[in-house]
């Protein structure tokens, strides 16, 4: 990596950390029930009306919509073959493999994640990480991907519906992430002074602050069941792309060990086994 572009991950490193202690400082003043850092960060990311997210923070945690089931069990089946592949192909090059799903970083969740050291892989948060997540939907969160970035960490996005496989390196997108984290900052401390900002926007529907002048009505409850009418295409889309989605996603990953490879020669590391080219 460019020593610019490292410059800019590890600002990027600074300015999330500094979001994440705002966050921790607002839970504290304005939640009634104690909301992790991770989850105000979630509500500050979510809402463009700042009197919103306070009221979201005054009612506490409510129960979501339920997600049908089946889209679960589909992201595991995917998640699982993933893996199967990726220790085939590592232990075919001669690592030791150990794989822990659902990695846990300061934002969120990754599916798998790599560590690359000198001497191989690790399954760890840490330095020249490779996140590799599947999607089984026909959805991309892109505030999702955003806080992945924060992490310093490259992103492998597999769509098992359509067989896309996209890299997302954290230094590519340094200088939009920087943009984003500092309005989200500003944001944090105008919450905390006791200046929101209230906005006109899509937030205001369902929103429970009835006084607010720009009130347009109550949560509706409802069937809280996600209807998931695209559930069979999910599932052809599936059968049809899955295998080449797994082997789309396992070259990428191999040419990111390679990119490290190239990177840690020039700072006299050892190299990977040529085996693991894609």
């Amino acid at each position: 990596m460019a020593q610019g572009s490292n410059d800019g991950v590890q600002e990027v490193l600074r300015l999330r950390d500094e979001l994440l202690s705002l966050a921790a400082q607002i839970s504290a003043k304005y939640a009634n029930q104690r909301f992790s850092k991770k989850k105000v960060v979630s509500l500050l990311m979510e809402y463009t009306c700042e009197r919103r997210i306070l009221e979201e923070l005054k009612m506490g945690v409510r129960c979501g919509d339920e997600i049908d089931k089946a889209w679960r069990n589909l992201h595991s089946y995917a998640v699982a073959l993933l893996t199967e592949r990726l220790k085939n192909r590592l232990s075919e090059a001669g690592f030791h493999v150990g794989i822990v799903n659902e990695a846990e970083s300061p934002t969120g969740f990754y599916d798998i994640l790599l560590r690359i050291n000198s001497t191989g892989l690790e399954i760890i948060n840490g330095d020249k990480s490779i996140c590799l997540e599947a999607k089984t939907g026909f959805s991309i969160s892109l505030s999702q991907l955003e806080k992945y970035l924060w992490n310093g960490v490259t992103i492998i996005l597999v769509r098992f519906t359509t067989s896309d496989v996209i890299a997302f390196r954290p230094g590519d997108w340094a200088t939009l992430l920087k943009a984003v984290l500092i309005d989200r900052i500003e944001k944090a401390r105008r919450i905390i002074a006791g200046k929101a900002i209230i906005v006109q926007s899509v937030d205001c529907k369902q929103c429970p602050l009835e006084s607010c002048r720009f009130y347009n009505g109550s949560p509706q409850e409802g069937d809280r069941l996600r209807k998931n009418n695209s559930i069979i295409k999910a599932f052809e889309g599936f059968k049809r792309n899955a295998v080449a989605a797994i082997e789309a996603a396992i070259n990428a990953v191999l040419e990111e060990l390679n990119r490290a490879t190239a990177q840690m020669r020039e700072a006299g590391d050892h190299m990977l086994p040529s085996s693991l080219q894609p």
